[in-house]
């Protein structure tokens, strides 16, 4: 039975009017087939799309500084004198741009998210990326009058100072729809990829890039990679043609999702972005067996070997039972032809396969689906026998990536129960490496240290240095008090051993998950920001990015507060609250 949206309000530009449901609402037992995304886990459904995506159908259904010294996560550790902050955290989205909206009959608009992260840098030249719903104006009556989710800050100054502008959307164009994908060719030109909608009187979806010739503070319009109505969870990598040394190749991979399940689908420019040429390059059939791989797949992170040229794309491919499995493609002549890694791991149903339990509790987030959350505060009655709650943030199991002349590094979050969304579980980050291309792997490792009152370690990022000799891996931890912090845990040996005198935490202080799942309706809930989709908080990746000596991390971060305006329409009116902003942080480890 699929749950009706609601919350109804338009959109508007020049003699177009749209109308846009304010929480999407996919319910538990949906048919998979009327709601492309949905994944059966156990029976129930789960909601893979991106916080971009749900978005973009929304809309084309119809129509400053937080202080951090070298703190150990770990009680009583030092950190080694090897690893070193460069400055404090630094907020690089630009607060003076969130804002408030209220109209007379309406909730207010709230517009204050920032998240869900990547990172470039080329010398001096550093590029983040984010959602932001920061470019929705409306006019009165509840009219967008356009919705540029799609953001970006800019440094050329090596990370001191910032300033903030947002992605040129397809001409003709008032959509951007984030997810956003960052990469540099070897000439310090960045690209960027994310999701969007066309000029159409009834926008269709495009994965799109944008490209900056001038160290990212400026621009081009975006170019469509390709027109995909069933597009999502795009991503983008730059590196040489391994068999043309002296040009760099421009991919980008996305899921596409379609009645008959999901495909990997695989663009790729010659000419800097300019032109693309695009196919499906993996497309699952369904198994009778739940247990086995399905028609079902999502978060690809392609990677490009800058030594070889080797073309890498993990990603996760679901069954509908308990664990699901990385696989990782592999092309030695620049997409034209793909082969698996393998891990032959004991007991997998195939030797490609490496099965992986995700992370976090699955609850009911109402208008934002049943979803993997970390979670904060009191439990709430959900439906199906799942339980909700007002905090929390939404998880997912997109594959930490690196290469470098034939040796892989992969990382990723692991729940500590083979029970899918089981309530009790805590996670960990895992990690293997191979030194054969991907033919055989090391035994999985635990990144983070143990600390008792650490429950989760999810949404990893990973990056080594130009040696390959140095691994970083970002991630959120969750403590015992269900706040949440940022750490960095370094490899200086390949990634043999994560000490934990070498792992640093990168908040000066815990945060606190702000309110993404008001309860409105059985059936329905709000976020605070109710142009930002239920449960979606710190967004769903962090970025990790080592270039020049220095590692780079931007995360989505909840230090700061807003204050709700008070207004009988609004469920929580006058609170305050954490919100969403954007925060980086240089790292030397050696």
């Amino acid at each position: 039975m699929k749950t009706k949206h609601k919350f109804l309000v338009l959109i508007g530009i020049a003699t177009m009017v749209m109308t846009v449901w304010l929480g999407s609402a996919s319910a538990f037992q949906s048919n998979a087939q009327d709601a492309p995304g949905i994944v059966k886990k156990n029976g129930f459904d789960l909601d893979t799309r991106s916080a971009g995506r749900q978005m973009a159908d929304e809309i084309a259904t119809l129509g400053n500084a937080v202080p951090a010294d070298e703190i150990s996560p770990v009680p009583g550790e030092d950190v080694v004198p090897q690893i070193h902050l460069r400055g404090g955290n630094v907020q690089v989205n630009d607060g003076n741009l969130d804002n408030i909206q209220i109209f007379a009959g309406f909730r207010p608009y709230v517009k204050f998210t920032q998240s869900e992260t990547s990172i470039s840098a080329f010398g001096p030249n550093i590029v983040a990326a984010y959602n932001t719903s920061a470019n929705q104006p409306l006019a009165a009556g509840g009219v967008f009058t356009h919705r540029f989710l799609s953001g970006f800050s800019v440094s050329n100054d090596g990370g001191e100072t910032w300033s903030t502008g947002f992605f040129p959307p397809i001409p003709g164009s008032i959509f951007t729809a984030g997810d956003p994908a960052l990469d540099v060719d070897r000439h310090g030109n960045f690209y960027f990829a994310g999701l969007g909608l066309n000029a159409d009187a009834m926008p269709k979806f495009t994965i799109q890039t944008n490209k900056s010739t001038d160290g990212g503070r400026t621009w081009s319009d975006a170019v469509v990679v390709q027109q995909d109505n069933g597009g999502d969870k795009e991503w983008l990598a730059v590196g040489p043609d391994p068999m043309v040394k002296n040009r760099d190749n421009v991919y980008v991979t996305w899921t596409s999702f379609q009645r008959t399940g999901s495909q990997l689908r695989f663009g790729r420019s010659i000419d800097g972005g300019a032109t693309w040429t695009t196919k499906t390059i993996f497309a699952p059939p369904p198994n009778p067996n739940p247990v086995l791989p399905q028609n079902a797949l999502q978060f690809s992170n392609t990677y490009v070997d800058q030594i070889t040229g080797t073309l890498y794309i993990p990603f996760l491919h679901f069954s509908n039972s308990d664990q699901d499995f990385i696989q990782i493609l592999i092309s030695d002549d620049a997409g034209e032809t793909f082969r698996f890694a393998t891990f032959n791991i004991a007991g997998a149903p195939d030797p490609t396969l490496l099965p992986v339990t995700s992370a976090g509790e699955l609850i009911d987030c109402r208008s934002g689906g049943g979803r993997l959350t970390i979670h904060s505060g009191a439990p709430q009655p959900g439906r199906f026998g799942f339980r909700s709650f007002r905090n929390a943030s939404r998880l997912v199991t997109q594959p930490a990536f690196a290469a470098r002349n034939g040796r892989l590094y992969l990382a990723w979050s692991n729940s500590t129960s083979l029970v899918f969304g089981d309530p009790t579980s805590h996670s960990n980050i895992l990690f293997m490496g191979s030194s054969d291309g991907g033919a055989t792997w090391s035994s999985a490792i635990q990144v983070n240290p143990s600390v008792a009152n650490d429950t989760q370690h999810v949404l990893p990022s990973l990056s080594i240095d130009t040696g390959g000799n140095d691994v970083h891996v970002g991630y959120y931890t969750q403590h015992a008090d269900e706040t949440i912090d940022v750490d960095l845990a370094n490899s200086h040996d390949r990634g043999d051993s994560f000490p934990a005198d070498r792992t640093v935490r990168l908040t000066g202080s815990p945060m606190s998950l702000p309110p993404t799942n008001i309860t409105l309706t059985a059936t329905t809930s709000t976020n605070y920001d109710r142009t930002i989709v239920a449960c979606y908080a710190l967004g769903e990746y962090m970025s990790v990015r080592s270039e020049n000596g220095h590692t780079h991390v931007l995360w989505g971060d909840t230090h700061n507060t807003v204050t709700e305006p008070v207004n009988a329409l609004d469920p929580i009116s006058g609170q305050t609250h954490s919100q969403e902003d954007v925060v980086y942080q240089k790292v030397t480890a050696h």
